[in-house]
């Protein structure tokens, strides 16, 4: 049975501190680790300073290195065997790589535009696909679930029409404030060539196509003034920030039917100076206003993409967009 060896990177990829010991990698199949660490996707890191005991293997400890003629020599106290010698080869760690990881994405999946690192370490955009008419942002995220993963939210809704990659987690369900977007765990996706990352491009179709079905119901959801005025003081909160996502542009102008209503209500419930050419950019970015008042009538939608999905299979990414209607 043929191993892969993302079955052993994906799942270091959503701890906050990615590294593996030698310990760890003693247990991977032969020639894992070298895979892995030849494609860049495991890099060196520093020794451990703590190590399991290698006669007992039941407790961890701090490593010692007292000085000597031939140069450092490691170990550890032991309860039983008071003191017990460790190698340097016992002491070494690697570390997950999270921008090759995204760099060999974005190549498999042939996508135009230049990565970028948009969050230190947790968050990159690592290209742009056409679909279904749109230009939309294909990012790569670490840790969603994390307890500071507002930061992170704020500059994904902030993108254009984003999809996400992830290693092995979707966000959990009270991640997203209002819409939910398209969330790939690669795990279930992909696999890894001596090309790099191989991807099922039929199943990333089909689900950016379930994804995006989703979020067209939630956002035909009729929303209260309450709701948005709520909405507004939560997100100015929870991202730190005074800047408002399209999302809120988008709900101002259905409840308010007009630019200037629109701009007037925001500048009201925020107390910045909102003028109706920021609604306006928004609403041209979500699509324009007559595409977002019709989003309001999710019946179609749900036909339209239900029967397009048929057509997407036997495609590439790019080939697999559903037709406009």
């Amino acid at each position: 049975m043929l191993v892969d060896p993302l079955d052993f990177l994906l799942p270091l990829v959503d701890f906050s501190e990615p590294i593996v010991t030698a310990a760890t990698i003693a247990k991977w199949p032969q020639g894992i680790r070298q895979r892995l660490v030849d494609q860049g996707f495991l890099v060196a890191a520093d020794d451990a300073d703590r190590v399991v005991c290698p006669e007992c293997h039941d407790h961890e400890e701090v490593v010692l290195a007292p000085p000597g003629p031939g140069g450092p020599r490691y170990f550890i106290e032991c309860p039983r065997l008071l003191r017990v010698e460790v190698s340097s080869r016992e002491l070494r760690r690697w570390q997950v790589n999270p921008i090759t990881i995204a760099t060999a994405l974005g190549q498999s999946l042939k996508l135009s535009g230049r990565m970028a690192e948009l969050a230190a370490g947790r968050l990159w955009r690592i290209g742009r696909t056409d679909w279904q008419g749109a230009s939309r942002d294909v990012l790569f995220a670490r840790g969603l679930g994390w307890s500071d993963s507002a930061s992170v939210r704020a500059l994904i809704v902030q993108s254009r029409k984003p999809i996400i990659f992830t290693a092995m987690q979707r966000p959990p369900s009270d991640f997203w404030q209002r819409r939910a977007h398209p969330v790939l765990p690669l795990f279930q996706l992909a696999t890894l060539s001596e090309a790099g990352i191989d991807v099922e491009v039929m199943e990333i179709a089909a689900a950016i196509q379930d994804a995006d079905l989703v979020g067209s119901a939630s956002d035909a959801s009729p929303v209260t003034d309450e709701q948005l005025k709520l909405k507004i003081r939560q997100q100015i909160k929870a991202e730190n920030q005074t800047s408002l996502t399209d999302e809120v542009f988008v709900g101002a102008y259905r409840n308010c039917k007009s630019l200037r209503a629109a701009a007037k209500f925001l500048s009201e419930e925020t107390g910045q100076e909102i003028n109706k050419d920021k609604v306006r950019r928004a609403l041209e970015r979500s699509g324009g206003a007559a595409t977002v008042l019709n989003d309001e009538d999710s019946d179609s939608i749900v036909r339209g993409v239900a029967s397009q999905r048929r057509d997407s299979r036997g495609k590439n990414l790019l080939q697999s967009k559903p037709k406009q209607e």
